[in-house]
């Protein structure tokens, strides 16, 4: 199956938005610089205004004008496109550069002959690999034509070998600065389409905990919209029940690490994220990359309940039974234990069914545990046995009292209204004991109630 039409479009709607971000914070980046330059060649003009004064103020009139006009263009508010912007930038630069060198040709040695190399690296920040070699060749044969302008009026020896070798280097370092800055354009198209396509969340923030960027999957796994989540610190990502552990884990910058978060969507549910952090301590930045791992947790939580747990009754099976009573014993406690056996519980099962069967048996299981009460744990031990765990082992006769209660009123199962008995016995832990001996004395104290039962009805 191919992928969806809107997802198509809306996948290249966010890669050309950023792309135009992009260009839109290289433009702001150059004309920062603009800005240093004008202040220091209105300096330099006040100082040397060069052979002719109004070619000099008219240069500075022209580079004021462009740059206020691009600092307006620049506004968010101002749908300026901006291609137009740098057409306009470069355009309003060379007649500038051009102005400045044609007024300063007293000397061919003139440190303005550097101008065409910058008008060559502007373009080829601005537009890379094409940028860097029309601009190299535009600033070349301007610095040649400067040069050989110079030299003519000055009446003064021209090398054709050095103008070339002049020529050749502006070429060149502008080919090569344009060449990386296409590289690293192509590479941040890369990313770029790999943090908006991900279906994992990916959040940039700074050391102190604010929020940089986030991808469109955030609001997928957490409800948060990118703009939402860039008005905010890392706090949405900490699990108040975890204290300081979970601050440090977003503080640690001694290098990758992964963590497992239970973060908060939304809306107010629990979310298990998956979080990879990747910390950049030279840029000032942590690198943040979670999936949703809800559905995983969920299953193997489920899993672990199922390992644990009768899958009939919801009560600890036999191995979570003998498991729970080794660590008690393991760390000197002496807990108790009572056993309970349904009486003639294959009647039931004969004369009114298996499914009745089971019924008496959830039911019986409900029974028990408000007799375990805060005292006890109830485990289904095998078919119609359960055992209650007792923590405490002066707490013993009160549960033991409480189980044999739990069979005084008869089981309503469906429409069936089932007296139901069972025995009940129960053991002391002692030192020494195992799990296996101790269950081995509540079944006995259990039989034993059994067979005294049976005397008294003489079966």
């Amino acid at each position: 199956m191919g992928t969806p039409p809107t997802l198509n479009v809306s996948l290249s709607s966010r890669l050309a938005a950023a792309g135009a971000s992009a260009d839109h914070e290289t433009e702001t980046g150059i004309q920062r610089v603009r800005g240093w330059c004008l202040v220091l060649a209105l300096v330099q003009t006040a100082l040397y205004p060069g052979q002719y004064w109004y070619l000099a103020w008219g240069a500075m009139a022209v580079l004021f004008l462009s740059w206020f006009w691009i600092r307006w263009a620049l506004q968010p508010e101002t749908p300026t496109p901006t291609p137009l912007i740098g057409v306009v930038a470069m355009a309003s630069d060379s007649i500038v550069v051009i102005m400045i060198m044609a007024n300063l040709m007293a000397s061919s040695d003139d440190p303005i002959q550097l101008l065409p190399l910058a008008l060559a690296v502007e373009a080829a920040i601005r537009w890379g690999r094409i940028g860097g070699v029309v601009g190299g060749v535009c600033g070349g044969l301007l610095l040649t034509g400067w040069s050989l302008g110079t030299h003519v009026r000055n009446d003064l020896d021209f090398s054709i070998g050095y103008a070339c070798f002049r020529f050749g280097v502006v070429v060149l370092i502008a080919s090569i600065l344009g060449n990386a800055v296409h590289e690293m354009r192509q590479q941040r198209r890369a990313a770029e389409a790999v943090f908006q396509a991900s279906r994992d969340l990916m959040i940039t923030f700074s050391l102190d905990g604010r929020v940089r960027s986030a991808n469109p999957a955030c609001e997928t796994v957490l409800g948060f919209t990118p703009d939402e989540l860039e008005q905010r610190d890392r706090s949405f990502l900490l699990d108040p029940e975890d204290g300081r552990d979970s601050v440090a884990l977003l503080t640690h910058t001694d290098g990758p690490q992964r963590a497992v978060r239970r973060v908060q969507h939304k809306d107010g549910h629990l979310v298990w994220i998956e979080l990879d952090l990747v910390p950049d301590v030279r840029a000032g930045l942590v690198y943040a990359i979670g999936r949703d791992i809800s559905d995983r947790s969920r299953t193997e939580s489920e899993l672990r309940h199922r390992v644990d747990h009768d899958g009939l009754t919801g009560a600890w099976n036999r191995h979570a039974l003998v498991a729970y009573l080794h660590r008690m014993l393991n760390r000197g406690y002496l807990p108790g234990l009572v056993f309970i056996d349904l009486d003639r519980f294959k009647e039931i099962n004969d004369r009114h069914g298996h499914l009745t069967g089971d019924d008496v048996i959830i039911a019986l299981a409900g029974r028990l545990a408000d007799a375990a009460g805060h005292e006890g744990s109830v485990a289904r031990y095998a078919g119609d046995e359960f055992c209650i765990v007792v923590d405490d082992p002066d707490d013993l006769e009160l549960v033991a009292e409480r189980t044999r209660q739990a069979f005084d009123e008869p089981f309503e199962v469906g429409d069936l209204v089932l007296p139901v008995t069972g025995s009940v016995g129960e053991a002391r832990s002692r030192s020494g004991d195992t799990p296996e001996s101790l269950v081995h004395r509540s079944d006995q104290a259990m039989y034993e109630v059994k067979k005294a039962a049976r005397i008294s009805l003489g079966t």
